[in-house]
C-alpha cells in the first residue's frame, strides 16, 4: 500500500513529464558533424592560406523564441586542422602554434544570443585557443526548416565568420610572431547544420 507522501511523490513527478516545463530538450539539435565545416583562413607573404578542422563536436540548444536559454557549446580538435599541405599541418600541432598535444581543443561557448534583422543573429561567446580566453561575437544567418530526407525533423544551417587575432591567443611563437610572414588575423568561417525531432 502507497504512502501517502509517496503518492504525492509519484503524482508530482507525472505532473512535470505531462507539462511543457520540461520541454527544454525541444531546443536540442544534434549536429550533423560531417555536414557541418569550420574553415580558417590567414595570410602567408600576403598569399591567403586556407584550411578546415576536420574533427568537432558541440551541444546545441537554441530555440529562436527563447534566446535567453539558447546556448552552444562547441569543441574543436585543433589536431585535426587539415590544409592540404601535410608539412604545414604537422607544424601547426608543434609547440610554436596550437601545441596540440598540450591544448588539444579549442572551445566556444556562447555567452548571449541577440536577433537581428531577418535571419540575422549575433551570439556574444568565450572562445578558448592555447589556454587563453577572450570575449567574441560571431554575427551569422540561421535558416529552419522541415528536413527533406525525413518530415518528422527539422534542419537548421546556421552559417558565420568572424576575425581574431592570433597573436593573442599565442599562435605562432618566436620567430613566428612576425606578421609580415604569417599575417596577424585569421578569419574563422562556422557552417553548421543540426537537426531535431518536431
Amino acid at each position: 500500500m502507497m504512502t501517502l507522501k509517496r503518492i504525492v511523490g509519484v503524482a508530482l513527478v507525472a505532473s512535470l513529464l505531462a507539462t511543457p516545463a520540461l520541454a527544454a530538450d525541444a531546443s536540442a539539435w544534434a549536429v550533423d558533424a560531417k555536414a557541418s565545416r569550420i574553415t580558417f583562413t590567414g595570410r602567408q607573404m600576403g598569399v591567403p592560406s586556407k584550411g578546415e578542422f576536420k574533427r568537432m563536436t558541440a551541444t546545441v540548444r537554441f530555440d529562436p523564441a527563447d534566446l535567453v536559454a539558447s546556448m552552444v557549446d562547441m569543441l574543436i580538435d585543433v589536431a585535426s586542422a587539415d590544409t592540404g599541405n601535410r608539412a604545414i599541418d604537422q607544424e601547426l600541432r608543434r609547440p610554436k602554434w596550437f601545441h596540440a598535444a598540450r591544448f588539444p581543443n579549442a572551445r566556444f561557448v556562447t555567452t548571449a544570443f541577440q536577433a537581428k534583422s531577418g535571419n540575422r543573429y549575433e551570439a556574444a561567446a568565450k572562445l578558448t585557443i592555447r589556454d587563453v580566453t577572450r570575449d567574441v561575437v560571431l554575427p551569422f544567418t540561421l535558416d529552419i526548416g522541415e528536413d527533406r530526407a525525413d518530415p518528422s525533423q527539422l534542419v537548421a544551417r546556421a552559417s558565420g565568420e568572424l576575425t581574431i587575432s592570433r597573436l593573442q591567443y599565442g599562435i605562432g611563437q618566436d620567430e613566428w610572431k612576425d606578421t609580415a610572414i604569417v599575417a596577424d588575423a585569421v578569419v574563422i568561417r562556422v557552417d553548421v547544420v543540426a537537426r531535431r525531432k518536431k
